[in-house]
């Protein structure tokens, strides 16, 4: 089957916050699909008292020597520091879209996860004992984010410094009624948190169950099981490219069949 026409009469939800979906939506709109946006995460700035304490801290950036974003998100909300990286910085991006947000900020990257993932940055040479032992790192993303990638450098002897820019919150639109469900052919999400807000946002998440959930990891399948969804499709990872090529295979198998 033509991938060019894979989504025909095909409607996929896409749950990226704000501003996050542009991408996304254009690749299934080409691929003959149709699009309904429903964010279940929203980007808002911390509180005062945390931007009075990253403030200061963009003073004292001299004194750690890396500097690891983990998201695009992470590097649009810390471009108040930019002007003040340290020249000496090891700057370091889970993956190539992080990687392209820093580099359109004139931000040269050392260090790209391979696999646009946590894990694959922690299998990476520099990473591992003795050589991290006693680097001075800042982990630039949002409050409340997945503590493997610090936990670990600790443990292989790094010093760790979150600087939480932004956090996600639970949008407050009202739930998806049984008739915009019923148009549903897919639904994306792009963690685990956005599967658990899109589960909390509905009033009946047992209507979503049944419809084919585009997942970006084998954690975020784990808990899509656990939640009851019946098909559930493991993106490579959770960058637009992967997502449209998951739907793709998925549609084009099933109409191949």
């Amino acid at each position: 089957m033509n991938p060019d026409y894979a989504l025909t009469d095909k409607t996929v939800l896409i749950t990226r916050p704000d501003g996050r979906e542009g991408n996304l939506r254009r690749l299934i709109e080409k691929a003959g699909g149709k699009v309904i946006h429903y964010p279940v995460i929203s980007i808002q700035p911390p509180p005062e008292l945390d931007i009075q304490q990253l403030i200061m801290l963009r003073e004292q950036l001299y004194s750690f020597n890396m500097a690891i974003f983990i998201s695009p998100t992470a590097v649009e909300q810390s471009r108040i520091y930019f002007p003040a990286l340290p020249e000496h910085f090891t700057i370091v991006s889970i993956g190539n879209k992080t990687t392209e947000a820093l580099e359109q900020q004139n931000i040269h990257v050392d260090i790209e996860a391979p696999d646009k993932n946590t894990e694959s940055l922690l299998k990476h040479p520099v990473f591992q004992m003795p050589k991290i032992d006693g680097r001075r790192i800042l982990i630039f993303r949002g409050s409340g984010g997945r503590a493997l990638l610090g936990d670990s450098l600790i443990r292989r002897g790094a010093q760790i410094r979150y600087v939480e820019t932004y956090q996600r919150e639970l949008p407050p639109h009202p739930s998806l009624d049984e008739k915009k469900v019923s148009e549903l052919d897919a639904i994306t999400i792009s963690s685990n948190e956005g599967l658990e807000n899109l589960i909390t946002l509905m009033d009946d998440p047992s209507l979503l169950i049944d419809i084919p959930l585009v997942v970006p990891s084998p954690r975020a399948h784990t808990l899509a099981r656990q939640h009851g969804f019946k098909t559930i499709i493991t993106a490579e990872n959770a960058t637009d490219e992967a997502v449209i090529s998951a739907l793709i295979n998925h549609f084009s198998s099933k109409y191949d069949s």
